[in-house]
């Protein structure tokens, strides 16, 4: 605390990525809302990847990509 760390553990990508698997096998879907009252937090990260994948495919910047690389759009596309 004297270091002013923050000591809440960030969701890591793959954690997010089993987490929509959840959601897919329950709802048949992948269109989480940022307002599910489950986890508000996966719906954000969908939007996330969404939005690298399409900065990726577009060539931008890599900040804008969100971390997107090929091997998290095959595992993202293998939900489907």
């Amino acid at each position: 605390d004297s270091i002013d760390f923050n000591w809440v553990k960030q969701h890591t990508w793959d954690e997010m990525f089993e987490e929509l698997k959840v959601f897919k096998a329950k709802y048949g879907h992948v269109d989480v809302s940022t307002r599910d009252a489950d986890n508000p937090k996966l719906g954000q990260w969908v939007i996330n990847q969404r939005q690298g994948y399409r900065s990726y495919k577009a060539g931008t910047n890599k900040q804008k990509r969100k971390g997107m690389c090929e091997e998290r759009i095959a595992k993202l596309q293998s939900i489907d």
